[in-house]
């Protein structure tokens, strides 16, 4: 006789231990959770979203995956349909990379304009934000995939996120901060949700029990899994006791071995435990992870249908805001183009943060407008410079990338235990080394041939998360061991400030790049970002004007990237980053046949755009 779901997570009640129980509610590693293999439970596979599934990459790394537009576009479209139908494309994509859960929708408000993810939320409104959820979530469950709705609650804004109290009245919490979520436990049905980090009217969301059980639980009725964000659980009974059902990642700093405690101890009750693994056991049957654990090597999909469908979504959701008779450019009445702005040459899709992924494909304004302009001149001026820090050394500069050595112990003497490589200059890793002595830690030397593309005074800069020095043909240029930066905002606050150098280099002649680099200090995250500058110019705006001039139309491109809207820090202010408002002035009444975009993930000042 087949055995049903019901019976089969009853048998394995019964039969589990209590270690074996907290096993199950604690993270195994970054993205997957502890299988029983003894009872044949397996292990939950997770991987971030909201606008891919990025897999066991982290920070725009890993398989390349469909890039959909960012949650504030998704908003923008106004058509719950169809972001259900992007749902069901992001089942498939979490499949391919061999998980059972996406860590999506992000569903907090933009509470203002400044937050730093406001990107991947997708919008101010309450409403419009639950609409747009529950087309998510039925697309995504629809396809046999669990999803995450998240973080809960009053999460909107990336300043002191870890601590911050999030003061809100009880009115106020319910009609706008919680109501996208109650819209979604209601009608979609969500398989799991994350707890925030930050406190809401004084406890930590991962352990507020007036929040998690009493509302979440018992007045909506919700039936799936509450994990934690990303180290984002503060206690244990606390925390047990409230609902959280599972501490992400591993290895478990306050579930494990704290929690079997805790339970040994009378400070949780077992059957507080058995009502949380219920929950991890029904979340596997739903995904199917009893009969495909997934236990296989990421996949790429990149199929034809997928990607018609994510530009169609991106057209959705761009908004044209005036048109003077300049729009459509005829290619055939055209015989030169400029054009301008620092994103017409950079593909600027997604935020920074958890939501980045290595996209399967990217393309730039500026090629595809040369693809399909033909034998109109396209002539190409950055305009402004628009870095808030350096970004990594391009892989265009290294070659064949870093190649890294792993050292077991304090120094970078004797035999490596391992040697990977970077094709870019963010040398970041998650986990531990295999072959330490102690685990997480660990030295590192990595090495690299950069070959400079313009002469004069470059500056080098780096970011450790850790501490590092930077080498330049065996001369220290940058040094964080001996004298150690004060925090900084990268990494989600986890890095340090940002640290500089001014090297002479000359184009074409290659240098030595070398990183020596420890793991002391270093939580989470354990490498650095090695950046590169090139000499600065002053003449940026009037080569723009020119070229404005010189052609019958002009495309400017303006807008934010990655650096000023990210996770882990706010924007300072609403205005376009670097002399962009100049730019656009002064373009402007160069050539009045301008077509000027705007490629924000979130709101910005056009006090430029009647003139």
């Amino acid at each position: 006789m087949t055995e049903t779901t019901g019976e089969r997570t009853d048998r394995l009640l019964g039969e589990l231990t209590l270690e074996e129980k907290v096993a199950l509610m604690t993270g195994r590693d970054m993205w997957s959770v502890n299988p029983v293999d003894r009872l044949g439970i397996p292990a939950l596979k997770l991987t971030d979203g909201p606008n891919g599934a990025r897999g066991t990459g982290l920070l725009g790394t890993g398989t390349p995956a469909l890039c959909l537009p960012c949650g504030s576009a998704l908003g923008a479209t106004w058509n719950p349909s169809l972001v259900e139908e992007l749902g069901g494309v992001l089942a498939e994509e979490t499949r391919a990379r061999g998980c059972h859960v996406l860590l999506a929708p992000t569903v907090n408000i933009h509470r203002s304009p400044l937050g730093g993810r406001n990107f991947e939320c997708y919008s101010e409104d309450p409403y419009l934000t639950g609409r747009i959820a529950v087309g998510f979530i039925r697309g995504v469950q629809g396809g046999g995939i669990g999803t995450t709705i998240k973080h809960f609650v009053a999460n909107d804004s990336e300043f002191e996120r870890n601590t911050i109290d999030s003061v809100v009245p009880e009115r106020a919490l319910r009609e706008i901060y919680l109501r996208p979520f109650e819209m979604a436990v209601e009608e979609a049905e969500p398989w799991g949700l994350m707890a925030a980090y930050n406190r809401v009217n004084g406890s930590f969301a991962c352990e507020h029990r007036d929040l998690l059980t009493a509302v979440l639980f018992d007045e909506w009725g919700f039936d799936g899994v509450v994990v934690s964000d990303w180290f984002g659980t503060r206690s244990t009974a606390a925390s047990a006791s409230a609902g959280l059902t599972l501490e992400m990642p591993g290895r478990g700093r306050f579930f494990g071995p704290s929690l079997v405690a805790a339970v040994e101890h009378g400070e949780v009750e077992e059957a507080v435990l058995d009502g949380s693994v219920r929950r991890l056991l029904r979340l596997m049957d739903r995904t199917g992870a009893f009969e495909d654990p997934m236990d296989r090597p990421e996949e790429r999909l990149d199929m034809p249908k997928h990607r018609a469908l994510a530009r169609r979504a991106s057209a959705e959701g761009m908004v044209l805001l005036s048109n003077d008779g300049l729009l459509p450019l005829d290619p055939a009445a055209l015989t030169s183009l400029a054009v301008i702005g620092p994103n017409a040459a950079s593909a600027m899709i997604m935020g920074g943060g958890s939501a980045a992924l290595k996209p399967e494909h990217d393309t730039t304004p500026l090629e595809a407008l040369e693809s399909r302009l033909g034998s109109v001149a396209v002539r190409y001026e950055p305009g402004a410079v628009t870095e808030r820090t350096a970004r990594p050394v391009p892989t265009r500069l290294l070659g064949d990338g870093f190649r890294v050595e792993y050292f077991d112990g304090d120094d970078w003497s004797g035999e490596p235990i391992l040697v990977d490589g970077f094709s870019d200059g963010r040398l970041l890793r998650t986990g531990d080394v295999p072959g330490t002595t102690e685990p997480g830690r660990f030295t590192a030397r990595a090495t690299a041939t950069l070959t400079p593309e313009s002469t004069g005074v470059h500056t080098i800069t780096m970011v450790q998360v850790g501490r590092a020095r930077v080498l330049v043909d065996g001369a220290p240029v940058i040094d964080g061991i001996s004298d150690p930066p004060p925090p900084g905002e990268a990494f989600f606050g986890l890095g340090s400030a940002e640290m500089s150098a001014e090297v002479h280099l000359a184009a074409g002649h290659p240098v030595r790049i070398t990183v020596e680099y420890s793991s002391e200090g270093a939580f989470m995250f354990r490498g650095v970002q090695v950046g590169l500058l090139p000499p600065e110019r002053d003449d940026l705006i009037d080569r723009a004007v020119v070229a404005a001039e010189a052609c019958e139309a002009v495309v400017l491109v303006v807008g934010t990237n990655d650096d000023w809207e990210t996770e882990g820090r706010d924007r300072e202010d609403m205005d376009l980053p670097g002399d962009q408002a100049e730019l656009s002035r002064r373009v402007v009444a160069a050539n009045p046949r301008t077509v000027e975009v705007v490629n924000a993930g979130s709101v910005v000042t056009m006090d430029w755009a009647d003139e």
